[in-house]
């Protein structure tokens, strides 16, 4: 019965998100187009590396604003106070939230990938990209709570910015746009304690063929249980505001 509940929710949150094209076809293209802009005719390891740190980047976007932005604005519409009166745990609507996460991440991280193979000039092989898929969708599990956590600690007037006050940082600080050795050094410095510089550290291994980083790994499950504490803590905040 439980399982069933989950898959229900899972299926509800995602029919009710495609219902919403204005939210998540600007998430999924996004990225895509800015790769476009600053990954095109890039050649060999160049190509791969832009390819790899755009997944990321994808896949920040998707938690953020397809999740963080919505769930700000969900909060506040009349059918969504009717829904949190029902009877009912939090886990299958974070859980919902998490499945839609997983499938959104695949369809961006993959037009990244045919954007990348279209307009540069990247080697890595069947398997390589499929690894970065992969990656993709173990990486968005701490930054989808993450986002899930700014939807619940801000609301619809504030959630856009804030959400870009946090996306485009650590994209920067991460070493997606520019590589960690470039970064200036006060920047560098900090570089090693953003979840974003680890989930890089992750496909970057892919695309060198080797393994992943035992560390990145470490730090990303820390930074999971961190998101997923706040995620929680923002929902029962919000409950006992405004339902209690």
């Amino acid at each position: 019965m439980n399982a069933r509940r989950y898959g229900i929710s899972a299926v509800l949150h995602l029919k009710s998100l495609l219902r919403m094209p204005a939210y998540w076809v600007p998430t999924l293209l996004f990225p895509a187009m800015l790769f476009s802009m600053f990954g095109i005719g890039a050649r060999g390891q160049i190509a791969d590396y832009r390819m790899a740190s755009f997944v990321v980047f994808a896949v920040i976007g998707v938690a953020f604003f397809q999740f963080g932005v919505s769930i700000a604005n969900d909060r506040e519409s009349h059918w969504e106070r009717y829904r949190r009166t029902l009877p009912g745990s939090v886990g299958p609507r974070l859980a919902a939230q998490l499945a839609s996460a997983l499938v959104f991440t695949i369809l961006t991280a993959s037009l990244v990938i045919a954007a990348a193979y279209t307009l540069s000039y990247p080697t890595l092989g069947p398997g390589g990209v499929a690894g970065l898929i992969a990656a993709a969708v173990v990486i968005t599990v701490p930054f989808t709570f993450l986002g899930i956590a700014l939807g619940y600690w801000t609301n619809s007037k504030s959630a856009v910015a804030v959400a870009n006050l946090v996306y485009l940082p650590l994209a920067y600080v991460g070493g997606l746009w520019l590589p960690p050795a470039s970064l200036p050094a006060s920047v560098a410095d900090l570089s090693p304690y953003t979840p974003t510089r680890h989930a890089g550290e992750i496909v970057w291994a892919i695309v060198d063929g080797r393994a992943v980083p035992a560390s990145s790994l470490a730090w990303l499950i820390g930074f999971l249980l961190l998101f997923a504490a706040l995620a929680y803590w923002g929902y029962r905040r919000d409950e006992r505001k405004r339902y209690a």
